[in-house]
């Protein structure tokens, strides 16, 4: 696994919040504002009524390479088949885990090109009270030029351990 160094950087506030608390983070003991060279790369996700995921921070690095802010869209407005299932998928592991899941693939783009990219995703209790799950963080990174993996590298947990997902093979269209 390779963090990008804004990814390491959340990730290592979110393990000093857990280890001081010897539970997951609330919300609030994470401010977006504090990591200035991670914020392009940030994606904040709640968990609303019927467990459905609605973006509440979408980074400019994301806008950018989407095509558009979804700040305020749920996933399943945005993104459909096994993409969205894939995704999804992700999210809900961390959910249950209650913990880190980092996941490097191939990102396919509507106009035929593909990217690496690379998440790190990290849960948040809605406050220090309760001990739902009802925000994840993604720092998204891309690596624009690079050939990404044909399957999915997806860790997870403390110490990442690997989890294998099944996952149609992506073209291998060059960038132009």
């Amino acid at each position: 696994m390779t963090l990008d160094p804004r990814q390491q950087e959340i990730y290592d506030a979110w393990c000093r919040e857990q280890a001081a608390l010897g539970a997951v983070p609330p919300r609030t003991a994470f401010d977006p504002i504090a990591f200035p060279r991670a914020l392009s790369t940030l994606v904040l996700v709640e968990r609303v009524e019927d467990d459905a995921l609605c973006f509440r921070l979408v980074g400019t690095d994301m806008v950018e390479a989407w095509g558009g802010d979804f700040t305020g869209r749920r996933l399943d407005e945005i993104m459909e088949g096994e993409y969205h299932g894939f995704i999804r998928g992700l999210f809900d592991e961390c959910i249950a885990r209650r913990g880190p899941i980092f996941s490097h693939s191939r990102f396919q783009w509507d106009k035929g090109r593909a990217l690496d990219t690379r998440r790190l995703m990290l849960p948040f209790r809605r406050d220090a009270e309760s001990e739902d799950i009802a925000f994840i963080l993604v720092s998204q990174v891309f690596d624009h030029g690079k050939r990404g993996p044909t399957q999915p590298i997806v860790q997870a947990g403390k110490g990442f351990e690997i989890v294998e997902l099944e996952r149609e093979h992506l073209s291998e269209t060059p960038r132009s």
